[in-house]
């Protein structure tokens, strides 16, 4: 059986981890990313901060095996000057590889959809990697429609 609920301070060590898996996944589709990023004290203050509330949420997904899975997202404090509604960006989200299509992924968005309306945001968004087809697939099935394009040139 799934089990989502919201994070506690005794599940840092472990979303964590999931979100060091998750760089090491995006590694290849962003080589300027900083891999040691969860390990150290801005991703750890980052996940905190999310877990107790102070800038977001961070919701866990587990099953009878413990922690699989975690999405953390947080409401702009105000509509931007150029937008007529409050937003909402899932800022990450991870399910291990041997969890995958169980729906806890799903139950991870839909927890975190809950948590957004309640705080008064009108739309949620999430940025994917161009090439990482699946989350894009992912994203897709659960109703997200792309509606901005990130370009990158290197110098």
């Amino acid at each position: 059986m799934n089990t989502i609920r919201k994070a506690t301070i005794y599940d840092l060590g472990v979303i964590r981890r999931l979100n060091y898996e998750l760089f090491l996944f995006d590694y290849p589709n962003d080589h300027a990313l900083n891999t040691d990023w969860p390990n150290q004290s801005a991703g750890e203050e980052y996940f905190k901060k999310r877990i107790n509330g102070e800038t977001g949420v961070c919701f866990v997904g587990e099953t009878t095996d413990g922690v699989v899975g975690y999405v953390t997202g947080h409401v702009y404090e105000e509509i931007d000057k150029t937008d007529t509604l409050l937003r909402c960006e899932l800022d990450n989200i991870y399910v291990e590889v041997a969890t995958r299509s169980t729906g806890i992924g799903r139950d991870l968005v839909l927890n975190l959809e809950k948590w957004c309306k309640a705080q008064g945001a009108e739309s949620m968004f999430v940025v994917a990697y161009s090439g990482n087809q699946n989350a894009i697939d992912f994203y897709e099935a659960y109703g997200f429609k792309p509606y901005a394009l990130k370009l990158e040139y290197s110098l």
